[in-house]
């Protein structure tokens, strides 16, 4: 049988449905396309407004968190703007810098009186806080337009810094070599400067690391006097045990009374840094006396090796663990500066070293203006 030249009508029916089905393909896709494209690109603007949004308020923390630390330590408002400044400046966000024409810093007063309430802020005599906000006059253009029209946003951010109340607990070194001078070694055949017939008990000698530590705290308490802010305090000396002297309180002139005791009696004794942590972490806690919304720092001085008692770098990490920040400071060249390093980072504080009694006197007034500054909105 001889094949017939035409395909059978089927087969030509497939070819035109396949031609078709193509046909109709290639028209939804062409009508497709531009709306994937337009959303791919209202997706990517979205993206990118959540990306400027939060590298704003990078850059807002960063300068506001300048400008609340400079303010906490000079007291000085233009020096608080300069700060921000500084900041804003660099730290770009969208590959551009914030101005200061684009932002307003205002100065005032933060509070709260419970820990389950957030910082209000406003105005005040004597500011402990400083708000940086953008006022709107800034742009920045999204990457893709829509329906061929560029568009900017205008993102508003705030961000504050305050000076937070604290409940400090000062942990001073009351052991025997703090009877001699930051330059004499504590040999144990007595202070150059005290009397022959000198002994523990009597007041300590002149020039003593102590008296200098005394002055160096009278300090430390000028500094909180002048704040305007509310800083209560508690006092732990320790030589072989650590004792409470002075419960937290307002009252700073009862914490130099009694170091003036102990400068009067001065008993000397061996050198338990862990106990003084310890004690001095559960009187800045202490119930009915500590405030709940009150950041919490311990400062421990310390001229020497920790000779007696608790290993001081575990007991600083137990108050760290409490949420008590732990300072250390160093006096002397006799001072154990490593273990006091340690001690410092296990408590999530800072390490100071003073040589001499004017170092000394820096350092305790550095700590009273640097203490905690926090973004708390």
């Amino acid at each position: 049988m001889i094949p017939s030249a035409n395909p059978p009508q089927s087969r030509i029916a497939s070819r035109r449905g396949r031609h078709m089905r193509r046909g109709a393909t290639m028209a939804m896709l062409a009508i497709l396309m531009p709306v994937m494209i337009a959303v791919a690109a209202f997706m990517i603007n979205i993206v990118y407004m959540e990306l400027t949004r939060t590298e704003l308020q990078i850059s807002l923390d960063v300068a506001t968190r300048a400008a609340g630390r400079t303010l906490a330590v000079t007291g000085d408002q233009q020096q608080a703007v300069n700060a921000a400044e500084q900041m804003l400046n660099a730290n770009t966000y969208a590959n551009q810098t914030l101005a200061m024409s684009e932002t307003e810093i205002i100065f005032g007063v933060s509070t709260r009186h419970s820990e389950m309430e957030r910082y209000n802020f406003g105005p005040g005599n004597h500011p402990n806080a400083v708000k940086v906000e953008t006022n709107g006059t800034h742009h920045v253009p999204l990457l893709f337009p829509s329906m061929g029209v560029p568009i900017q946003i205008r993102p508003m951010k705030t961000a504050i810094a305050t000076k937070v109340e604290l409940d400090i607990a000062l942990v001073i070194d009351r052991s025997g070599s703090m009877a001699y001078s930051a330059s004499e070694q504590a040999d144990g055949s007595g202070p150059d400067a005290a009397d022959d017939d000198w002994e523990f008990g009597d007041p300590v000698p002149p020039h003593s690391r102590w008296l200098d530590t005394v002055t160096a705290v009278d300090t430390f308490l000028g500094v909180m006097e002048q704040s305007h802010h509310d800083e209560m305090v508690t006092l732990t000396t320790y030589a072989s045990k650590a004792t409470v002297d002075i419960d937290l309180t307002h009252d700073y002139n009862s914490i130099r009374s009694a170091l003036d005791h102990h400068s009067n009696h001065f008993d000397g004794g061996g050198t338990n840094t862990g106990e003084g942590i310890t004690k001095g972490s559960a009187a800045v806690q202490k119930k009915n006396l500590a405030r709940p919304w009150a950041a919490k720092v311990m400062v421990v001085m310390s001229d020497g090796l920790s000779t007696t008692g608790t290993e001081p770098v575990s007991t600083a990490r137990m108050a760290a663990e409490d949420h008590v920040m732990v300072y250390t400071v160093t006096f002397s060249d006799e001072a154990d500066t490593a273990t006091m390093q340690e001690v410092a980072e296990a408590g999530a504080g800072k390490h100071y070293h003073a040589s001499d009694s004017a170092q000394l006197n820096q350092v305790f007034e550095d700590i009273a203006r640097g203490l905690p500054t926090l973004i708390t909105f």
